[in-house]
């Protein structure tokens, strides 16, 4: 079979009547036009069949006749030498069409440069250590004026200061009978302690995000400045055991501004009553603690349902890191311009009146994060994000999840004058189909589709508002999701910006997010576009993290741009489209198969030509 019968169907000018193919077969390049023969005046509209569509078709209405110009995207065709996708014609004049676009398949190889093979060196385990053998010592604390002698037991070494001091002994009994001795504040065994290691919540592999961005590392980091990150939503669960320990509580500076008093609990989710704390969904991907809860193991709702002692962690569970909650959200999901406005000036530390009172945070945020908006401007919302960029305050918001069905519209806050957009990708790495692309998009990270399953969205701490008890009563109980959307990419970018400023005392929240740009990874079309913004969330080399020396990978730039996924061998194969692209082949430290800013790398010009199938060979790496 010839391929040049799959090219573009060029039709020229002359109308077609009413006349409409029902199959239109795009060539290589991807792009094209063709005539829609509807009758002048005739009001016609193309739809997409399925939302994620690759080919985008301008106009996409209007009267006849027209002449449509096709362009396939290639950052969202699938894995097959032949896409296709159908549109429905309605309007005056009814149709289908079936779309197809041919694609290259691409193979080569990735191979490790001889000198750097050599010398390559070995991989850290994270896998948990083994403990040493039992030290045999006991460490304890005296009361005020006692003497170094417990027991007949001369302590090793005691100071004074701190009234501790170290003694050894093979009597099993010692430690209890020290710790019913009147002189003894407290005893315990000298135990150890080990280098942090990645978490082991029992949730933890399912958070395929912490992965994606590198952020699976974060323990590598040292963190000791107190950050605050305020979560402007519904809300937020305060007795989920996932978030002990890391909210900021009522009294403490925590508010509602739907109820008008300091307690920002969420009280339910009209829309999803059984998984449905959006706030506290957000909070737990911001900074869910790691390790064992005090509380008894709690349910996590799914198409596989477990109970789990430790459940998730959250993207800064390394770091001293506290959610301020702030609720501007009804149960419906709903809140008002003027509440989100005064909520981001609350958190920013600006006195604010509300319902009659004068309010001012104790201590204010240092990120603001806002997972809500409105295709429809407000003043009022860019008036307050811009009053929190003059106090130093960072606000981070979601792009918006209207792109399927209104594509490219501004969304607010978004795209208020300085916010930090924040759109989604897939497992993939590919914009999803729901994540707005317009020039608000300042950065990318992980958002998740869960269409193919719920494991390919965020999973994350929720709420079971539906819960009763043995009596039958409603009470409740913590739980965990997967949800989709802008909303779970947005804090997972505030979580990074937490992290950097708990690292380095001496960075402002601007300095930090200016390091964070230039860490990005570029995706899609190279610089800024409009769906990854500046680039994809990246943490490591923005933590400045020394990491063992990972894997080859690489990635495409240009047409199709994407990572090529190899395996053990270093082959790969992937289908594209015939053009002009650079392949990039890196030293993949951070170990999520893309080629990060700041991981060593070389660069190929690769020219794809229109055939069935092309063989890069082999690519040596940096």
């Amino acid at each position: 079979m010839r391929w040049k019968a799959l090219f573009l169907l060029a039709l020229t000018a002359c109308s077609w009547g009413e006349r409409v193919p029902s199959e239109i077969k795009l060539g290589y390049s991807g792009d094209g036009s063709f005539w829609l023969g509807v009758p002048h005046n005739a009001a016609w509209e193309l739809l997409p069949v399925e939302p994620s569509s690759w080919l985008e078709l301008t106009p996409n209405k209007g009267l006849g006749p027209a002449q449509i110009r096709l362009r396939a995207r290639g950052d969202r065709l699938p894995e097959a030498s032949l896409a296709e996708t159908t549109y429905r014609l309605s309007g005056d004049l009814k149709a289908t069409i079936r779309f197809f676009q041919p694609q290259v398949r691409l193979t080569g190889r990735l191979v490790e440069a001889p000198a750097l093979g050599e010398s390559r060196l070995p991989g850290v385990g994270l896998r948990p250590r083994s403990l040493p053998a039992p030290t045999g010592e006991i460490l304890v604390k005296l009361r005020s004026g006692q003497r170094p002698l417990l027991d007949g037991q001369r302590l090793l070494n005691f100071d004074p200061r701190a009234r501790m001091g170290k003694l050894r002994s093979s009597d099993p009994g010692l430690l209890e009978r020290l710790r019913a001795s009147p002189g003894v504040e407290w005893a315990e065994p000298n135990g150890w302690v080990q280098a942090q290691g990645e978490p082991t919540d029992e949730l933890y592999p399912q958070q395929w995000y912490l992965r994606s961005t590198g952020t699976r590392f974060a323990y590598l980091g040292s963190f000791a400045r107190p950050v605050t990150v305020a979560v402007v939503d519904t809300g937020v669960r305060y007795d989920h055991p996932d978030l002990a320990g890391r909210l900021v509580l009522p009294g403490e500076g925590a508010y509602d501004f739907v109820d008008g008093d300091p307690d920002p609990t969420d009280p339910g989710d009209t829309l999803n009553p059984t998984a449905g704390s959006h706030g506290t969904h957000v909070s737990g991907i911001v900074t869910a603690r790691s390790g064992a809860n005090t509380l008894p193991p709690q349910c996590y709702e799914d198409s596989q349902p477990v109970c789990s002692q430790s459940g998730t962690v959250g993207a800064a569970w390394a770091a001293p890191v506290r959610v301020l909650p702030i609720r501007v959200l009804d149960a419906g999901g709903n809140g008002t311009f003027e509440a989100v406005a005064t909520a981001i000036r609350y958190a920013a530390g600006l006195t604010v009146r509300w319902q009659g009172q004068t309010l001012q945070l104790p201590q204010p945020a240092s990120v603001i994060n806002l997972s809500l908006g409105s295709l429809q401007y407000s003043q009022a919302l860019c008036d307050a994000v811009s009053e929190a960029l003059q106090q130093g305050v960072l606000v981070v918001a979601a792009a918006g999840n209207y792109q399927d069905v209104n594509p490219g519209a501004p969304f607010y806050p978004a795209s208020c004058p300085g916010a930090l957009g924040v759109g989604a990708t897939d497992l993939n790495y590919r914009p999803t189909f729901y994540s707005q692309q317009n020039k608000a998009v300042t950065l990318s990270a992980p958002g998740g589709d869960t269409r193919g399953g719920a494991a390919g969205g965020i999973l994350s701490t929720t709420w079971d508002f539906t819960f009763k008890d043995a009596n039958q009563k409603v009470v409740g109980r913590p739980n965990y999701a997967f949800y989709m959307g802008t909303s779970q990419a947005a804090p997972q970018a505030s979580a990074a910006l937490a992290l950097l400023l708990s690292s380095d005392p001496t960075l402002t929240p601007t300095a930090a997010w200016e390091r964070l740009k230039t860490r990005l990874t570029d995706l899609g079309t190279p610089g800024r576009d409009d769906a990854y913004g500046y680039g994809f969330l990246s943490l490591p080399t923005a933590l400045g993290l020394n990491l063992p020396p990972g894997p080859l990978a690489a990635t495409l730039q240009g047409p199709s741009p994407h990572p090529l996924l190899a395996d053990a061998d270093g082959r790969f194969s992937s289908y594209v489209l015939a053009g002009a692209y650079t392949l990039r082949v890196c030293r993949d430290d951070s170990a999520n198969g893309l080629c990060d800013g700041g991981e060593a790398s070389r660069d190929y010009a690769l020219q794809v030509p229109p055939q069935l199938s092309f063989e890069a060979g082999n690519l040596l790496g940096p």
